[in-house]
């Protein structure tokens, strides 16, 4: 998923340029979006692109997972706390 956003970016090092990130967790911030490109050229049919807005963001925290050490995969909506709900 690649989500851009120029403007915020900078001040986040690309932290939305996610794939390269997969690929490798040792590519700088500063090529990640080299990387990015590259991958899109070679690789671009097997990625996919979104742009931010409520409905992704509303996937992003439904449909998503995160790591746990003891369950592995949970979703958010496990971890939030009860009065964010």
């Amino acid at each position: 998923m690649f989500l851009r956003c120029d403007r915020i970016e900078i001040l986040c090092h690309d932290i939305n340029v996610h794939i390269p990130h997969h690929i490798s967790p040792r590519i700088p911030s500063y090529n990640l979006r080299a990387a990015h490109d590259s991958i899109q050229e070679n690789w671009g049919k097997y990625t996919n692109l979104a742009s931010w807005n409520w409905r992704l963001m509303k996937t992003i925290m439904t449909v998503c997972h995160v790591y746990d050490k003891e369950e592995n995969y949970i979703p958010f909506d496990r971890l939030a706390p009860e009065e964010s709900q």
